[in-house]
């Protein structure tokens, strides 16, 4: 979907956008050089996706060397970085859907190849849809070590948010990884891979429930996914309680900076998560976004969600009202909030303190559940 006034967005946008971004780029691998060189290159946001895809081929051309020399290890830390500029490029970019679409299916693909390298590798799991003929796909790593008292791995899934992928999860997964912990990165309704068929809609619970019957079936080696905890950033701090309230499987649940109830979208005044809505919704109708978001509440299943539930919120949080988090803390059944009074919109900048914290609280929670 390509909006009229994106043509005119020129270079005082690009810059807000680098101001606004800048944190998470680093955060996901992108390198200081590369970021002050697209500063440089990017005149106007349609140069946006081209100029992000050309600096994301030189890193795959660096890795495909490396490769071809042995070194694996140099290799996926290159193909890694050429995905997350595809990404980047891509993941908030709608002037021209077939240029976005081709960048994002690149850093599907240059990701998957790096995780072939990763520790733990990534397996690529795929489910059937439950409403068409199509896959639900998620990555699955799998540890070598387990945590303390157990014989397998514990799972927990991992959802995204409004305008990000399974891929750009990979260093949420690692804090589970280093305790022992496997991860389960899902593109669920509206996202990444499954946007190509179904748009943003309330039975997202749906998708993630499918695929963690595929992972239960496949019985993989060293996994305990009897033990299930789930995860969610931004919109996915919603999608988590919202999944764990609707399949009683999931011992244990972190949301955040999640709503608790979704829509409507007209409300905000940000303009880039107003589009972003509508990418998601597939839809340049804000009528017809606000009859799906507005669907998109915990209100009749918040009492449902049973599990032991974290959720984390910031006071400066100017995208999710922190109000809206704390919500679901004190209306779940056993719900508990940590709360950042200098935090930002996902406490990005508290990340070395909540990171450590939820991923200990998540993986002492599926320890101590039941299992098979």
């Amino acid at each position: 979907m390509t909006h009229s006034h994106d043509s005119t967005r020129g270079s005082a946008y690009v810059a807000d956008r680098f101001d606004r971004w800048g944190s998470r780029f680093r955060a996901k691998g992108l390198d200081s050089s590369g970021i002050d060189r697209l500063k440089q290159d990017i005149d106007a946001w349609p140069d946006w996706c081209r100029a992000f895809s050309a600096v994301g081929e030189e890193h795959a051309d660096r890795g495909r060397d490396a490769l071809e020399h042995g070194n694996e290890i140099t290799a996926s830390e290159h193909l890694l970085r050429a995905a997350m500029y595809y990404h980047f490029g891509s993941f908030a970019w709608f002037f021209d859907e077939d240029e976005r679409e081709r960048a994002h299916r690149r850093a599907v693909a240059l990701f998957r190849q790096a995780g072939a390298y990763f520790d733990p590798p990534i397996e690529r799991i795929e489910a059937p849809a439950p409403d068409g003929d199509y896959v639900i796909p998620g990555n699955l790593r799998v540890p070598d070590r387990n945590p303390n008292g157990l014989d397998e791995s514990p799972l927990v899934v991992l959802l995204s948010g409004l305008d990000s992928t399974k891929e750009e999860q990979h260093t949420r997964a690692s804090d589970f990884h280093r305790r022992g912990v496997a991860t389960l990165t899902v593109d669920g309704a509206g996202q990444g891979e499954v946007w190509y068929h179904q748009r943003m809609t309330p039975a997202y619970p749906r998708f993630v429930s499918a695929i963690v019957d595929r992972v239960q079936s496949e019985q993989v080696s060293g996994l305990d996914a009897t033990r299930l905890g789930i995860y969610g950033v931004s919109l996915g701090g919603f999608y988590a309680p919202q999944v764990a309230a609707t399949d009683d499987r999931f011992d244990a649940c972190v949301g955040l900076s999640g709503p608790f109830t979704v829509g409507p979208v007209t409300s905000h005044q940000s303009e880039s998560l107003i589009e972003g809505f509508e990418h998601a919704c597939k839809t340049d109708s804000l009528v017809d976004v606000d009859r799906i978001t507005e669907r998109m509440h915990l209100r009749d299943r918040i009492e449902d969600l049973q599990a032991p539930a974290l959720l984390i919120a910031g006071a400066n949080d100017h995208v999710i009202p922190p109000a809206q988090t704390e919500r679901i803390a004190h209306e779940a059944p056993n719900g508990e909030l940590l709360y950042y009074e200098d935090g930002d919109h996902v406490c990005k900048n508290k990340a070395h303190d909540y990171r450590p914290r939820a991923a200990d609280w998540l993986r002492d929670r599926l320890v101590a559940a039941g299992g098979e």
